[in-house]
């Protein structure tokens, strides 16, 4: 039993791992100059071709697992993306910084479907990138660390913050970096808190697979 559920855990970190693709395509086209476009239809497909492998491999019971976690993520970061924004958006507001952080959804849109898309296309392609990482990340958050919390929200927040914090100001060049920092590590916070609460009160709500209690 013990090595059936160190194998279901490996697992689920492999699973966990591959909704972060979204951003490691981000990565690669920022370090290697390739389109993000084409960097992003890389990384669906190796997604789906080895996630399915990986799916087909998981019992009946973890599929439950993975699926009520998927779930879960999906609803948690749908609200943890949108406090995201909004804590951005209310210190922009309040203390009337000159760093605008959405100004950098139009750059995901070019960065996607090219230089010369029109701006205001360029502007809905990017925000649905961000909204997809937003997403996507919540998800991989919830396979690997749904029940532990707010807290545990907050750290891996935190992970994300720091990860983009090394690799954002070489790619941008923002002029108010001490804004840019500030603002993100408040958005950051408020991903994290609402990431970590609901996706723990979300799994309380819902009906626990069988084997649930053993990866937590």
């Amino acid at each position: 039993m013990g090595s059936t559920q160190t194998s279901l855990k490996r697992r689920l970190w492999f699973l966990g791992a591959l909704p972060l693709a979204s951003g490691a395509a981000l990565v690669v086209h920022i370090l290697a100059h390739i389109s993000l476009g084409l960097a992003l239809l890389a990384a669906g497909a190796i997604v789906v071709i080895v996630g399915g492998i990986s799916w087909k491999r998981l019992t009946p019971a973890a599929r439950a697992i993975v699926s009520q976690r998927i779930k879960v993520g999906l609803l948690a970061g749908v609200l943890a993306t949108l406090a995201y924004d909004f804590s951005r958006w209310l210190v922009v507001t309040l203390f009337h910084a000159t760093f605008y952080p959405f100004d950098v959804f139009p750059i995901f849109g070019y960065a996607i479907a090219g230089p010369n898309t029109p701006h205001d296309i360029a502007t809905v392609i990017g925000t649905l990138y961000h909204y997809t990482n937003g997403l996507l990340f919540a998800v991989a958050y919830a396979i690997l660390f749904a029940p532990r919390g707010w807290w545990a929200g907050i750290l891996w927040a935190l992970v994300l913050e720091a990860l983009m914090l090394a690799i954002y100001p070489g790619w941008l060049h923002p002029r108010a970096f001490n804004e840019f920092v500030s603002i993100s590590m408040v958005g950051h916070v408020a991903y994290g808190s609402v990431l970590g609460s609901f996706s723990r009160q979300g799994l309380k709500w819902l009906k626990k697979p069988q084997g649930a209690r053993d990866l937590q």
